[in-house]
């Protein structure tokens, strides 16, 4: 029940930094905000740390939910087909409680409609 309460309040933690368009490091100034290369970037960064992450650990939802939340804030640097993933992944993370299957199958579908490299989606599946 621990682990619910902390991986519930890290993805509001996650949510609220991707959902207020704000990085940590990341902020520019002024009303442009960041360039799409700079969101592109960031998002494959955030997929970068989860490819890197045991399958069990408990910070993979968080990352595939941030990462999503940067699509879905960031819509116009995404073609539809990514933030339809996006859209699709955060449902499944919301109901997938604590099953480490159904929250990877959420990060392989956005990883894979975000990432160039289709292949460092799957480094973290092991």
């Amino acid at each position: 029940m621990r682990r619910g309460w902390a991986l519930a309040l890290a993805t509001a933690g996650a949510v609220a930094l991707a959902g207020s368009g704000y990085a940590v490091g990341e902020q520019k100034d002024g009303p442009a905000g960041p360039s799409c290369a700079d969101v592109r970037q960031r998002t494959e960064g955030v997929f970068g740390e989860w490819s890197r992450l045991d399958k069990d650990d408990a910070m993979r939802p968080v990352k595939v939910r941030q990462a999503a939340d940067i699509v879905l804030v960031h819509g116009d640097c995404f073609p539809f087909t990514t933030r339809s993933a996006a859209r699709a992944a955060v449902q499944q993370l919301d109901v997938s409680g604590d099953s480490t299957a159904m929250q990877l199958a959420a990060g392989l579908v956005v990883c894979e409609a975000v990432v160039a490299d289709l292949s460092s989606c799957l480094t973290g599946a092991h």
